[in-house]
């Protein structure tokens, strides 16, 4: 068969985890070039692979999880926590020391300059999108994506550099310095979410099934209906979040929806509005969606709270279903 046939009849997990694994292939080779290089001539190139190796393994460990698919998920995706926040820790700290000691400004032309600002938009544009597409995709691919939007933005930041060089902006070190530390405690939070997310968020807690265990308590489900919906977390823009169930005697069985956000109710008129006023709504947008995430972190473990409160308890169905 063609290569590239066979290639697009993969599924969209089958197709990241071998761009993954490529990718890993040359950033692994780069980076020990990197260190090879610091130990000859400078050795802020050991810094700068040692935090990339850091980055990569973490991607390496989402690889390996996906592709076998055994031993501890919990043991595995610590590691991936574990080699996010070293990375974060590295390069903090070399930003720290650029913020104190400075660094030798480089001359570059404009055709670089503007080809690397094109080359870091893309690729944090490809990082957002990557996250979107895998959010109800497993832990494993989520945390792909979220390793490539750490890189994208270092690598925004260094294009950043480039651009302060070409410009010969003053105080650019103090500048740079001060954006990358935030990019390096950003990149903590991550590792910290990464860890967490297990026990917060959706992924793979969609099913939830419930049993009455104290009928004076319930005042949220009649039981006389076959179906239940119960409203988690209400957004016109980002979509709501809904509790769907069935119901059979005493019981209550359903998955968590999410609903659609605002731009996928768009019709294509004003999409292209939207896009006409992005660099107005960009920001606004990713301030709100920021907020919305707070507000729905561990939205499996709002609804069990809700279902206790109302006298029911939570059970597990691993391969019965209520139909």
């Amino acid at each position: 068969m063609n290569p590239v046939r066979k290639y697009l009849k993969l599924t969209y997990e089958q197709k990241l985890i071998l761009k993954t694994t490529i990718g890993l292939c040359f950033s692994g080779a780069l980076a020990l070039g990197k260190f090879v290089l610091g130990v000859i001539a400078d050795y802020n190139y050991c810094t700068v692979a040692l935090y990339t190796m850091a980055i990569l393994l973490a991607k390496f460990e989402c690889v390996i999880g996906a592709l076998k698919q055994n031993g501890s998920f919990e043991k595995r995706n610590a590691f991936v926590a574990a080699f996010l926040f070293v990375s974060s820790v590295i390069y903090t700290g070399f930003m720290c020391r650029l913020l104190f000691t400075g660094r030798q400004t480089e001359s570059h032309g404009l055709v670089y300059a503007v080809s690397m600002a094109f080359i870091s938009f893309a690729e944090l544009g490809f990082a957002i999108y990557g996250l979107i597409r895998t959010k109800d995709k497993g832990h494993y691919y989520r945390n792909i994506k979220i390793v490539d939007f750490a890189i994208a933005l270092i690598a925004l930041l260094t294009t950043q550099m480039i651009l302060l060089d070409f410009k010969g902006s003053a105080g650019a070190d103090r500048y740079n310095s001060y954006v990358g530390i935030g990019i390096g405690v950003f990149i903590a939070l991550c590792s910290v979410y990464v860890f967490f997310a297990p026990r917060i968020s959706l992924t793979d807690r969609e099913f939830n099934a419930f049993k009455l265990r104290c009928a004076e308590l319930n005042e949220l489900v009649d039981l006389g209906k076959s179906t239940f919906d119960l409203t988690l977390t209400k957004s016109v823009v980002y979509g709501s979040y809904v509790y769907v169930a069935k119901i059979k005697g005493d019981e209550v069985e359903g998955v968590i929806t999410h609903e659609k956000s605002l731009w996928k109710r768009l019709n294509v008129i004003f999409k292209i509005i939207c896009c006409i006023l992005s660099e107005i709504l960009i920001f606004l947008w990713l301030i709100g969606r920021f907020v919305f995430f707070l507000r729905t972190i561990d939205i499996p473990g709002r609804l069990e709270r809700i279902m206790h409160c109302n006298g029911f308890e939570k059970r597990v169905y691993p391969d019965e279903s209520l139909e």
